[in-house]
C-alpha cells in the first residue's frame, strides 16, 4: 500500500514539474542592443544631445496577431525620442539592431 501511495506522489511531483517546466516561456531571444548601441543608432536619425529620454518597453503580442501566429510572444525594443515640437522619436528592436518604427512629434498649440 505504501508502495503504491509513493508511487503517486512520485507521478503527481514529477507531473506538476514538467507541466511548470513547458509552460515557461523559453526566451530564446536574448537582448543584444544595449543602451549605448542604441543612443548610437538614435545619433543617425539626429537624435543625440541634450533631453534625450530612452526607455526600455516591452510589447506583447496578441493571441491574434500575425506576429503570435508566427510564434513570437514577446517585442523588445528601445523607444528614444526628444520631445520637442518637430524632434523625432525612433523605436529599435532590442534583439535585432531595427528601427521598425520612426516620425516626429508635432504640437498643435
Amino acid at each position: 500500500m505504501k508502495k503504491i501511495f509513493l508511487s503517486i506522489i512520485i507521478i503527481l511531483f514529477v507531473g506538476i514539474c514538467f507541466s511548470f517546466y513547458s509552460c515557461k516561456e523559453k526566451d530564446k531571444n536574448e537582448i543584444k542592443v544595449t543602451q549605448s548601441q542604441a543612443l548610437e543608432i538614435a545619433k543617425r536619425y539626429d537624435i543625440s544631445g541634450e533631453n534625450v529620454e530612452i526607455s526600455f518597453k516591452t510589447y506583447y503580442y496578441s493571441k491574434t496577431s500575425l506576429g503570435y501566429q508566427k510564434g513570437k510572444r514577446k517585442l523588445y525594443y528601445w523607444d528614444i525620442s526628444k520631445k520637442c515640437n518637430h524632434c523625432s522619436f525612433i523605436q529599435i528592436d532590442a534583439v535585432t539592431g531595427n528601427v521598425f518604427s520612426e516620425g516626429r512629434f508635432t504640437y498643435v498649440y
